[in-house]
């Protein structure tokens, strides 16, 4: 990892006992050959949700952070995410942070 590589801090709650299912979906997703995906990943399980997952993703370069959020053939597996994630009212079933690395063991 280096320093000032381009990131993001995902938070999502996925639907009642669908935790498990969008955790399988996401790690699939790192998997696809996408020359610009994250070349640094960690998906985390909230310990007190289990329908709560944190994902740290990290990418080459800010171009190829640019392209992969821009690449329109993502949408539809994107899509399958936001389809697994809560949308009861009152609850905050995502967030999106961009940040960049300051220092990495």
């Amino acid at each position: 990892m280096d320093r000032h590589q381009p990131g993001v801090v995902l938070r999502f709650q996925a639907k009642k006992d669908k935790g498990d299912e969008l955790f399988q979906l996401v790690t699939d997703l790192h998997h696809t050959g996408d020359p610009d995906g994250p070349v640094d990943w960690v998906l985390s399980r909230d310990a007190s949700n289990s329908d709560v997952m944190w994902a740290f993703e990290f990418y080459r370069d800010q171009d190829s952070f640019d392209r992969h959020y821009s690449n329109p053939v993502l949408d539809g597996l994107h899509q399958r995410v936001f389809d697994l994630l809560a949308d009861e009212e009152g609850l905050d079933s995502s967030m999106r942070v961009d940040v960049h690395i300051v220092s990495a063991n």
